[in-house]
C-alpha cells in the first residue's frame, strides 16, 4: 500500500496543497526574497536532518554522494534556479505574467518525463494540458497589474520553468531518495541562496521575529515537506496526472483566499476548476487499463507498456472525491468491457503463447 500509485497520487495532492498556502504565508514575510530562501530552506534541512534521527537510515538505503555532479547540477543547482530565476521575474515585471509564463513547465515536464520513460508523444497530453493552461490564465491575469513587462522578465519565469524541470527529472530519476538526500539539498541551497542575498539583493530592513519565524514555517512546509512528498509522488504517480495537477495550485491559492473572507467567487477561478478537470477526462481517454482494477495486468513482452502499472492513473474511491470518482467510474466501464473483450478474443485464438498472454504483475511467462 505504501508504494502503491495511490499513495503517489494523494501525496502530489498534498504538495499541491502546500505549495498554494505559500502565497499567503508569503506575504506575511518582510524579508528579501533570496533571504527568505535562505532561512526556509535552512528550516526544511533540519527538519529533514530531525526526520532522519527519528526514522533512522533505511534497509539498503545509501546517501547519494555530495561530490556528484548530477546532485549539484539537477538537484541543488535546479531548485536554486527555480526559486532565483521565479524571484528574479517577480521583481522585473508583471507578477500575473511572469507567472502565467512559468507554468508553461509542466507542459515540459510531462513531455520530457514520457520521452526518457521510452512512451511516444500523446495528442491526448498536449490537449488536456492546453485546456488546463488556457482555463488558468484568466485566473492568473485577473490579478494583473499592468506594469511593464520587459523581455528579461519573461526569460526569467521562463527560467524557472526550466529549472524547476531539471529538480524534477532528478527527484524522479533518484530512486534511493531519503531524509539524508532531502538534508544536504536543502542545505546547498540555503547556502547559495544566502549567498545571492549578499550578493545581489539589499540588507533586511526592518524585520520582526514574526518574518523569521513565518519564513520557517515556509521551510516546514511548502518548502520543506512538499518538495519531499513531491519526490515521493514522482516516483509512484503518473508524470501526465501530476503535471495536470501542478495547474491547482493558483486555483487552491484562490479558493483560500476566498474561503478567508479576502476575497469574493470569481467567474475565473470557476473556469479554471471546469477546465483541470476537463483535461484531467481528456488526458486520461485512452489509458488501456480500468482504473479499479485491484491488480493490474500487462502484457508480457510488451516494451512500452512494461512499466504502466505504476504510471496509470491511481484508482480513486468516488465517496472521497466526487467529480473525480464520477469521471473514473464511468471510464471504468468503457475500459473495462474492451479489457474483457480484447482477453476474450486472445483467448478463442489457442496455442500456449496465450496462456501467459495477461500476467499477473512480478510474473513472467517460462522461456
Amino acid at each position: 500500500m505504501r508504494n502503491s500509485p495511490s499513495m503517489g497520487f494523494f501525496a502530489g495532492l498534498v504538495t499541491v496543497a502546500l505549495w498554494a498556502s505559500l502565497p499567503l504565508l508569503r506575504g506575511l514575510v518582510q524579508l528579501p526574497p533570496m533571504l527568505t530562501a535562505a532561512v526556509a530552506m535552512l528550516s526544511a534541512a533540519g527538519m529533514a536532518q530531525g526526520l532522519e534521527r527519528w526514522r533512522g537510515p533505511g534497509p539498503g538505503q545509501k546517501p547519494a554522494p555530495v561530490g556528484s555532479g548530477k546532485f549539484w547540477l539537477m538537484g541543488v543547482g535546479g531548485l536554486t534556479g527555480a526559486l532565483y530565476f521565479y524571484f528574479l521575474a517577480l521583481g522585473e515585471g508583471d507578477p500575473a505574467k511572469v507567472t502565467l509564463v512559468t507554468y508553461t513547465w509542466p507542459v515540459g515536464f510531462m513531455i520530457v518525463a514520457d520521452r526518457l520513460a521510452g512512451r511516444g508523444l500523446r495528442i491526448e497530453t498536449l490537449l488536456g494540458a492546453l485546456v488546463a493552461f488556457s482555463g488558468l490564465a484568466p485566473l492568473i491575469l485577473m490579478a494583473s497589474e499592468s506594469v511593464p513587462t520587459p523581455p528579461l522578465a519573461y526569460a526569467a519565469g521562463l527560467a524557472a520553468g526550466l529549472s524547476w524541470i531539471v529538480f524534477s527529472l532528478y527527484l524522479k530519476a533518484n530512486n534511493q531518495s531519503h531524509s539524508t538526500d532531502y538534508k544536504r539539498l536543502f542545505g546547498g541551497v540555503a547556502v547559495i541562496a544566502l549567498c545571492l542575498h549578499l550578493l545581489f539583493e539589499p540588507t533586511a530592513g526592518k524585520s520582526t521575529v514574526g518574518d523569521w519565524l513565518t519564513a520557517s514555517v515556509i521551510g516546514v512546509g511548502p518548502y520543506g515537506v512538499a518538495f519531499m512528498t513531491w519526490g515521493f509522488a514522482l516516483k509512484r504517480c503518473s508524470t501526465t496526472v501530476l503535471g495536470l495537477m501542478t495547474y491547482l495550485v493558483p486555483v487552491l491559492s484562490s479558493l483560500f483566499v476566498v474561503v478567508l473572507g479576502w476575497a469574493p467567487l470569481s467567474a475565473p477561478l470557476m473556469v479554471a476548476v471546469v477546465a483541470i478537470f476537463i483535461s484531467g477526462a481528456i488526458t486520461q481517454t485512452s489509458l488501456p487499463h480500468p482504473f479499479f482494477a485491484p491488480e493490474r495486468r500487462r502484457v508480457v513482452g510488451c516494451a512500452p507498456y512494461a512499466n504502466r502499472a505504476r504510471d496509470a492513473f491511481p484508482a480513486i474511491p468516488m465517496p472521497a472525491m466526487p467529480p473525480l470518482g464520477l469521471l473514473t467510474w464511468s471510464r471504468h466501464l468503457i475500459a473495462g468491457r474492451s479489457w474483457a473483450a480484447a482477453r476474450k478474443r486472445s483467448r478463442t485464438r489457442g496455442g500456449a503463447s496465450t496462456r501467459h498472454a495477461y500476467a499477473r504483475p512480478g510474473r513472467t511467462s517460462s522461456m
